[in-house]
């Protein structure tokens, strides 16, 4: 036996037996709770404030993760098409 105690090594020596095939492997039986109800979504009167709502949540966020990102984004597809272009792997 190994310094890690007997657990570990039953645990190991039936990692070997399967990895082997000695041992048919059981396939796991999953249980799913059935789905909870989906709320209907509320009635809103009028959509376009809703939509202007949103825009004025997403736009700010979504402008300052393209000034973060967008550089490195255009520079490596850049770069992949100029070594395509050139024949470079």
């Amino acid at each position: 036996m190994s310094d890690t105690g007997p657990a570990i090594d039953s645990i190991l020596e039936s990692i070997r037996a399967r990895m082997a095939g000695d041992v048919p492997v059981a396939e796991p039986v999953i249980v799913m709770p059935p789905p909870a109800p989906v709320p209907p979504a509320p009635q809103i009167a009028d959509d376009s404030a809703m939509v202007a709502l949103m825009r004025s949540f997403v736009e700010p966020q979504l402008k300052a993760w393209l000034d973060a990102n967008m550089p490195e984004i255009v520079e490596r597809i850049a770069q992949a098409e100029i070594r395509r272009l050139t024949g470079q792997a």
